[in-house]
């Protein structure tokens, strides 16, 4: 399924801890269905949970959520929403220094189906374009920062750098 290619190059892309160690990271679903559209050209959807493992994980798990949350913005944006439950997760501790960490999204990858001469032909759609253009960096948090200031009634706060006392 494509959101599932998706997300692991984004991980990948995000994450130069599983640049280094690809096999780290483990993805499979579970609780999968497939949703008829009942439309004329066959289309449906695949319903499912994507669980994403993380092994012997060394990095602090904002850094992974921050890309999951980046990632979801596009992908599956009703995720991302204000209240929506983007994901839940669990966290095994190693030692002080590594946790397996587990998360699971439940994510919608809908399907057009052409129907040609030859037969048919199923193809993934993306997700509508977002209401805002996502111009957000995608390279993790050594990125260039997403946001250098805040203003709150008209006056600057600090840098968000800044506010963590860096």
């Amino acid at each position: 399924m494509l959101k599932i290619d998706l997300l692991r190059d984004a991980l990948m892309q995000a994450m130069p801890e599983l640049k280094a160690a690809p096999k780290n990271l483990i993805m499979w679903v579970d609780r999968g269905k497939a949703l008829s559209r009942d439309t004329a050209d066959l289309s449906f959807a695949f319903e499912f949970q994507l669980n994403v493992l993380l092994v012997e994980f060394a990095s602090d798990i904002a850094t992974f959520a921050l890309a999951i949350l980046i990632w979801l913005r596009t992908n599956q944006p009703d995720l991302f929403a204000l209240g929506a439950d983007a994901f839940d997760f669990e966290v095994d501790i190693l030692d002080n220094g590594k946790v397996d960490l587990q998360i699971r999204l439940q994510l919608r990858q809908n399907v057009t189906v052409a129907i040609t001469p030859q037969g048919a032909k199923a193809s993934y759609l993306p997700e509508p374009a977002p209401l805002f253009v996502d111009d957000l960096p995608f390279g993790g948090l050594d990125a260039d920062p997403i946001l250098t200031s805040i203003t709150v009634n008209g006056e600057d706060l600090p840098p968000w750098s800044m506010v963590d006392g860096e």
